[in-house]
This record gives structure tokens, C-alpha cells and sequence, in this order.
């Protein structure tokens, strides 16, 4: 009791000889050069890379509805939903001897420590296209078939039909980085 009366003084008196300034811990500032994820990914897609599908790009989609009349053969189409831009990503490859060829990371992650992949590709047998598996919140995946239309774009389908109706949504997915010319200097050393 007689140690905790001690204590209880000696703290009375450093609350009034100290002003309250002092005891307030200050922040240190650091003169780090900061980097964000897009800036990593840059810096990755900088050095030489051998696949062209690699990259960082900006994903658009387009949602269509076919119906065919109940007495015609003749369809009509029309837009149910057109979205440009909405998100930018990264496709990179993945570890050796997993199950994905490339993984497809959403740079619009509202965690800053913490990017979901939403999305894993294949390359099919010939090399020429892609199996795509987008993977929704939920978990559920939809399988779009993607080929590139040109170095700098690739598009995905996917097709969903019953009774009379058919819904078809479109991704495309156009290159921001490494553009083509920037990858032909760095492979051709002329």
C-alpha cells in the first residue's frame, strides 16, 4: 500500500512539472521511395517475358440477348447491359506445376495487402486460344472460350441458352502494358 502511495505521488508530480506535449510520442517520417501494385507489376512486365499474354489490362463487357419469335425463324438481338472500362487487371503467369497456365489479378482491390485472383486461363493444345475461368464472389466459375483478336486485344464468350432465348456475354480484354512495340525493341536487339 505504502509503495502504491509512492507511485501515486511520484506520477502526480511528473503530470505537472511535464507539460503534456512531451509525452505524446511523435511520428517518425521515413524517406522511403513507395510503390503501389500496378507500379510492381509494371516493374515485372519490364523485364524480358517471352508470352505475349502477360500484361496488364483493361476489361470491358458486353451482354446481348438473341430471342427467336414463336411463328419466325428470325431473331432479334438486343443489348441488355454494355460496360467499357470497368476494371484493370493483370494476367501473369503462374507457379510452375499448378493446374493454370496464367492467373488473373484484379488491381481494383479495396485491401492494399490483399489482391484476388479472379480469374485462371489455360492455353489450349495448339496454342492458339485460351480457356478462361472466371471465378465469381460467390466461388462459382463461368468458362468463356478467348482468342486474340490482335496483340493488343483479347476476347472472351460465353453462352448461356434456354427455350427460345439466348444471352451471350462478350469480354474484352485490351493490353495497357507492355504495349507490342515496346516487346519487339527488347526481343530484337538491333
Amino acid at each position: 500500500m505504502k509503495r502504491l502511495l509512492t507511485l501515486l505521488a511520484f506520477m502526480t508530480l511528473l503530470s505537472t512539472t511535464l507539460p503534456a506535449q512531451s509525452l505524446v510520442l511523435k511520428k517518425k517520417r521515413y524517406k522511403y521511395d513507395e510503390v503501389d501494385f500496378e507500379n510492381i507489376v509494371r516493374r515485372y512486365f519490364g523485364k524480358e517475358t517471352t508470352d505475349r499474354v502477360e500484361g496488364i489490362y483493361s476489361v470491358s463487357c458486353l451482354i446481348t440477348r438473341t430471342r427467336r419469335g414463336i411463328f419466325s425463324s428470325r431473331e432479334k438481338t438486343k443489348v441488355v447491359r454494355r460496360r467499357d472500362n470497368y476494371a484493370r487487371v493483370a494476367i501473369i503467369k503462374d507457379w510452375p506445376g499448378t493446374k493454370r497456365d496464367f492467373i488473373e489479378i484484379s488491381m481494383s482491390s479495396h485491401d492494399a495487402k490483399k489482391f484476388p485472383i479472379v480469374g485462371e486461363m489455360n492455353t489450349l493444345a495448339e496454342g492458339t486460344g485460351l480457356i478462361y475461368n472466371h471465378i465469381q464472389p460467390d466461388g462459382s466459375l463461368i468458362t468463356f472460350s478467348m482468342f486474340p483478336e490482335s496483340a493488343e486485344l483479347l476476347e472472351g464468350t460465353f453462352s448461356k441458352a434456354w427455350r427460345r432465348t439466348r444471352v451471350t456475354y462478350k469480354l474484352s480484354y485490351l493490353k495497357i502494358y507492355p504495349k507490342t512495340e515496346v516487346m519487339t525493341t527488347r526481343t530484337n536487339p538491333d
